[in-house]
């Protein structure tokens, strides 16, 4: 069986290049969330969510640390302390040749979510897990999250 366009979702928080100036910080930060309908998916068969996203970041050339480390974590749901469905680490290192904005791109999937009642809401956040001062390390933009789920 083939498979069937469930819903698909994007949630837009920056569209270009640095049209944003977010600090990051110690905690979890929301920077994209989406909805999708899968009431129509097949009950007996499992559906798979497909997800990427892309967020830029600038190290600031005053920054107190030379090395960050900046968490991007996907969680099924609203709670960012939620257990996670992708997480992963940008390492920022303040040198010559990486002064401008520095892009992170990820893509992952989620399979055979539990359907519940036909909505499923993914949200994603961005923490600063250095402990770095807050204005190392700023979101510049672009920033999206986009998710498709998919049936039989």
């Amino acid at each position: 069986m083939a498979p069937i366009f469930l819903d698909a979702r994007t949630s837009q928080n920056a569209s270009t290049a640095n049209s944003i100036n977010q600090p990051t910080t110690a905690s979890y930060v929301l920077f994209g969330q989406v909805g999708l309908n899968v009431s129509a998916a097949n009950a007996s068969i499992p559906i798979r969510i497909q997800f990427d996203g892309i967020i830029t970041y600038k190290l600031s050339s005053a920054a107190t640390n030379f090395t960050n480390l900046v968490e991007i974590k996907v969680v099924r749901g609203t709670d960012p302390n939620g257990a996670p469905v992708f997480t992963g680490i940008k390492t920022l290192v303040l040198n010559n040749s990486e002064n401008g904005p520095q892009e992170y791109t990820f893509g992952a999937s989620d399979y055979n979510p539990p359907k519940g009642n036909g909505l499923l809401v993914y949200s994603v956040f961005v923490k600063n897990i250095t402990g770095s001062h807050e204005s190392d390390v700023v979101r510049v933009g672009p920033e999206s999250f986009n998710a498709l789920a998919i049936g039989n």
